[in-house]
């Protein structure tokens, strides 16, 4: 039997009195640590956040003001849209450890299923219009009551002066290693500018900001969302793009093959049309004219978040091997030249809809 003293001790704040008969690493996430429990008679999902990547004063403030009012909606609707969240005895959603760290306790839903890549149309299109559907939930919560849990975590400006940075310090050895990589990222400085353009014309809306497909649960015809650190303040752009960005590759985000790599034009169409289906009109002609500058822009963060770690020995991202991120910025830097050739043709199709 695997243990872990301190998740047993996290799990006695719990009504939950059985046995733990088993503890193991679950799913595949970079940041947080995330583990299967088994008891006598339950399963559950036992998190530990990062308290080096995510401030967690405000993830707690904001899960306590968030599923208040996720609650109340979904009772309204009879409807579910993310796995519940237990309370401790307390009343709490959170434990905080001697470290610091925040622990929380979720339902296993036994029979879901996952994907990281998408294995057809029909996935893509469902993920995607559960995201426009959890929007629109989003867009009922008052925006002026949570807090960032990561300080600019979608601002492509702040990430390309950090990138900047990190090339001037760099040790000769990986600037050389990635010498292509870093001249691709320079010359599409142009995507920054864009986008500081219209920011002020963005209303500002509490969003997901993570919105990957492996973030998203499959079970019986429903796709409930999860991973909510990161719901907050932003943009419907961002979450758009994050979507094209892990959706339309048929290839893992660490694919050492380049070959395998390519944007898939028809899971484009499929997650475009699924989420402003699921939208159902609840953003601006501002939003929706920029939903692709938005998937440019979040490909384009993520070529230089990769990159970045990388030069300056990878502090961010779980690792397996040193070159571990340098590999994921090739394949954001694969995804992203496809999608600024086939720009225009791409943004007649979202304007169709």
């Amino acid at each position: 039997m695997n243990t872990n003293p301190i998740a047993e001790t996290v799990l006695k704040q719990y009504n939950e009195t059985q046995t733990v008969l088993s503890y193991q690493p679950f799913g595949g996430g970079h940041i947080n640590d995330t583990y299967l429990v088994k008891t006598e008679n339950n399963k559950f999902i036992l998190q530990r956040v990062n308290k080096n990547v995510f401030r967690t004063n405000a993830l707690v403030h904001n899960y306590n003001v968030f599923l208040k009012l996720l609650d109340t909606y979904q009772l309204q609707r009879n409807a579910k849209i993310t796995p519940t969240i237990l309370k401790t005895a307390k009343g709490s959603y959170h434990t905080i450890d001697h470290e610091g760290f925040a622990w929380r306790l979720a339902e296993f839903i036994p029979g879901a299923s996952s994907y990281q890549i998408a294995p057809d149309t029909e996935v893509s299109y469902k993920a995607a219009r559960a995201m426009g559907e959890f929007q629109q939930f989003l867009n009922t919560l008052p925006s002026n009551e949570f807090e960032y849990t990561i300080i600019n975590y979608h601002n492509p400006a702040n990430r390309f002066r950090a990138f900047k940075d990190a090339v001037e310090k760099a040790p000769e050895n990986l600037l050389n290693k990635a010498k292509d990589e870093i001249t691709f990222s320079m010359n599409l400085q142009n995507i920054v500018n864009e986008y500081d353009a219209v920011a002020p014309s963005l209303p500002s809306r509490i969003t997901h900001n993570d919105t990957k497909l492996d973030n998203m649960l499959f079970y019986s015809d429903k796709v409930l969302v999860i991973d909510l650190d990161t719901v907050m303040p932003s943009s419907v752009l961002f979450d758009y793009g994050d979507m094209v960005r892990t959706f339309t590759s048929p290839a893992a985000e660490d694919e050492k093959d380049e070959s395998k790599v390519n944007f898939r034009h028809n899971h484009f169409k499929a997650l475009t049309k699924g989420y402003i289906e699921g939208l159902n009109n609840s953003i601006n002609t501002i939003e929706k004219n920029n939903l692709l500058l938005g998937a440019r822009a979040i490909i384009y963060e993520q070529t230089l978040r990769f990159l970045t770690d990388y030069l300056l020995g990878n502090p961010y991202y779980k690792v397996k091997y040193a070159e571990h991120n340098l590999v994921r910025t090739k394949t954001q830097v694969k995804l992203l030249d496809a999608i600024e050739k086939d720009k225009n043709e791409l943004q007649e199709f979202i304007l169709s809809l």
